[in-house]
């Protein structure tokens, strides 16, 4: 069943009138480059025909492949499966998936193997000092045109020489961190809208994919997008004093994609499984079937390899 579209997601939270007319699908929606073997099924054509997806940052295990296959769209860190990444990205072609490759575009990791290319002139300054939204990494400059050089750079050795089709852009949306000064966060979105271009001119046949990019990045980035993922989807959300934030999450995600359609994946990294766990992942699963998105949820973190706890084919 074709998706609902996303225009219409406030009347579906709300009982309001739809946002826009249904969007057109989005033109020649990137073909997936990589050649493929024999494939135990059809593999779809771009991120906006497959009907389930995953998403697995750990590290390659003799049941990897078995694991994720079942997924149409499946998205793997090919730096966590080490030496191992290339046959594990070929072998899940041969089953008919399509993959996208992790890439952190604005934390720099101490774990990053091109962390030694990353000048420390472009770290992202606040009150003189290197700027940490998460953990202990670093923000880079999307206001540096070598960062954002580099980054288009490490999208072809860190992802597609590695076979991924894709990429998945993530911590991009520290770019809305309460913490980044106002006057910094005009810079970064600058930046920002300066890469999308970058990377749109640099692979024009590759897919891409935002992660949490949903606040003031999303119009930068949604003439750019292929996909964007609603990361902390827990069906909680939607109850309560949570839900007027949802619902302006939910227009904006509307108005952008009657503009630039894109996908919209949605993501549940669940609790520790409890009693009502499989009431919630089914929870969550009928409210992104009813705003048209693509659910995943998975129990006990990104590294953990997926249990199939949401169905697997959209409906």
């Amino acid at each position: 069943m074709k998706p609902v579209p996303l225009a219409l997601l406030i009347s579906v939270l709300c009982a309001g009138p739809a946002l826009a007319a249904a969007p057109a699908p989005k033109p020649a929606a990137k073909p997936a480059a990589a050649t493929r073997a024999a494939a135990t099924r059809p593999a779809p054509r771009t991120v906006g025909d497959v009907r389930s997806w995953c998403l697995y940052y750990g590290g390659w295990a003799t049941n990897v492949v078995d694991r994720l296959a079942p997924y149409e769209l499946v998205v793997v860190d090919p730096a966590a499966l080490g030496g191992k990444a290339d046959e594990t990205i070929a072998a899940l072609h041969a089953r008919g998936c399509l993959v996208a490759g992790y890439l952190s575009c604005f934390e720099v990791a101490k774990w990053h193997r091109y962390l030694d290319r990353v000048k420390p002139e472009w770290r992202v300054k606040v009150d003189g000092k290197n700027w940490v939204p998460w953990g202990a990494n670093e923000a880079a400059s999307l206001a540096e045109p070598e960062w954002r050089a580099l980054l288009v750079e490490l999208m072809r050795t860190e992802v597609f020489d590695h076979g991924c089709d894709g990429v998945f852009m993530d911590t991009l949306a520290d770019l809305d961190h309460p913490g980044l000064p106002e006057d910094e966060r005009a810079r970064q979105l600058e930046g920002l809208g300066a890469f999308a271009e970058a990377y749109d001119a640099a692979y024009p046949d590759r897919f891409f994919v935002g992660n949490w990019t949903i606040q003031r990045t999303l119009p930068v980035l949604a003439p750019h997008l292929d996909a964007l993922c609603w990361e902390d989807f827990d069906p909680k959300h939607f109850e309560g004093s949570a839900r007027g934030w949802m619902e302006g999450i939910a227009k904006k995600i509307g108005d952008e994609a009657a503009k630039h359609p894109f996908r919209v994946l949605t993501l549940w990294n669940a609790a520790a499984p409890g009693d009502d766990l499989p009431a919630r992942q089914e929870r969550m699963r009928e409210i992104s079937a009813r705003l048209g998105c693509l659910p995943f949820c998975t129990s006990g973190g990104y590294h953990r390899l997926p249990e199939g706890l949401v169905p697997r084919t959209a409906p």
